[in-house]
C-alpha cells in the first residue's frame, strides 16, 4: 500500500526541534512513489489521527500499528520525542508533555477543515491527555489503548519485588538482581531491544536519567487534569502486563482511575495482553475504533480547526 508522506521539524527553541511525519494513503490510481510525495496530492480523508509515539519507539512504529486505518481514509500525524530519531535534545518524561503539546499546536494550524482525533497507547496516553487539556480540548475524540494514566513508582517497585520473589527466591546478589531487572523489563516490553546502552531507539547518551527519576518520583502530569467535553474510547486487555502493575485484575479499579481524568470514556475490554497480540484482538479493536470515530451525534458536524 503506497503512502504519501511529508516530514519536517517543529522548531521549539533555538536548540530543540521535533521531527514529525504526516502520512496518508496514496489516491487510487496514483503511480507516485518515493520520498518526493507531498501532502498536496488530493485524496479522501476521514480525518487525521494525532498519535504520540511510545517511549523508545518513534513515528515509524505508529505507521506500522495504524496501517489499517490508512485503508479507511484516515491520515496520520506523529513525531519523535526529544532524544528519539532526528529530534534534538535529551529525553526525560516531562519533555514528552512539551513535545506533544507543540506537535499538536503545529498540526491544528495545518489541519484546515479536517477533524483531528487523538490515539495513544500505554504511557503515550499521558502526554496526549495533557496536551488536549492544556490546549482547551481541541480534539474531536480520543482513543486510548491499554492507557497508563498515572506514574506510580511504588506500584512498579512492588510489582518487581513480587516478580523477584517468584523467580529468584533465595538468590539475592548483584548479578542476580541485574538479570532479574533485565528479564522483568523484557516481559513488560516484549519485542523492544534493550541493553545498558539503548532502549529501542533511545540511547543512554541522549537520555537525562536523573531527570527521568525526578519526574517519576515527584511529578503528577495529570494531577487536576480533566477532559470534560472530549469523548474517549478506552480499550484495554485484561492480561496486559503493564496494566497489571497498577491493577492486578485490570477491571473496575482501572476504569475508575481513568474516569477521574476522562469522565466521558466508554470502555471496551479485550482478551490477550495487547490489542495487537493476535489477529482476532487486533481486528476487533480496529472495528471498535472505526465505529467510535465515525459515529456522530444527530445533526452534529466535525469542528473546523482552521485558524486565521
Amino acid at each position: 500500500m503506497g503512502l504519501i508522506t511529508e516530514t519536517g521539524w517543529v522548531q521549539k527553541t533555538r536548540k530543540h526541534r521535533i521531527h514529525w511525519i504526516h502520512a496518508k494513503r496514496a489516491p487510487a490510481g496514483s503511480n507516485k512513489s518515493g520520498p518526493d510525495k507531498t501532502l498536496s496530492d488530493e485524496g479522501k480523508s476521514g480525518g487525521i489521527l494525532f498519535a504520540p509515539p511510545l517511549i523508545g519507539a518513534g513515528f515509524s512504529n505508529e505507521i506500522g500499528n495504524l496501517r489499517g486505518f490508512f485503508r479507511k481514509g484516515y491520515e496520520l500525524f506523529s513525531f519523535n520525542y526529544a532524544g528519539h530519531g532526528q529530534s534534538s535534545g535529551r529525553f526525560r518524561l516531562r519533555t514528552t508533555l512539551r513535545d506533544t503539546a507543540h506537535a499538536l499546536d503545529f498540526l491544528l494550524e495545518r489541519a484546515g477543515e479536517k477533524p483531528v482525533y487523538g490515539i495513544a497507547s500505554c504511557y503515550s496516553a499521558i502526554p496526549l491527555i495533557h496536551a488536549a487539556h492544556s490546549r482547551g480540548e481541541p480534539l474531536e475524540k480520543i482513543v486510548l489503548v491499554n492507557a497508563v494514566s498515572r506514574i506510580l513508582p511504588r506500584a512498579t517497585l512492588a510489582s518487581f519485588a513480587s516478580y523477584y520473589r517468584s523467580h529468584f527466591a533465595g538468590r539475592l546478589c548483584t548479578e542476580t538482581m541485574t538479570g532479574a531487572v533485565r528479564r522483568y523489563v523484557a516481559e513488560l516490553f516484549p519485542g523492544i531491544a534493550f541493553d545498558r546502552h539503548v532502549f529501542g531507539t533511545l540511547s543512554r547518551s541522549r537520555t537525562d536519567v536523573a531527570g527521568i527519576l525526578r519526574d517519576a518520583l515527584f511529578s503528577d502530569p495529570l494531577g487536576g487534569v480533566v477532559l470534560h467535553r472530549t469523548p474517549v474510547l478506552g480499550l484495554y486487555a485484561k492480561q496486559d502486563r503493564v496494566l497489571q502493575i497498577y491493577d492486578a485484575l485490570v477491571g473496575e479499579h482501572y476504569e475508575r482511575q481513568l474516569l477521574e481524568t476522562c469522565p466521558r470514556t466508554t470502555f471496551y475490554p479485550l482478551p490477550g495482553d495487547h490489542f495487537l497480540s493476535c489477529t482476532a484482538s487486533r481486528n476487533s479493536a480496529q472495528r471498535k475504533i472505526l465505529d467510535f470515530l465515525e459515529q456522530l451525534p444527530p445533526g452534529a458536524a466535525p469542528e473546523s480547526h482552521a485558524t486565521a
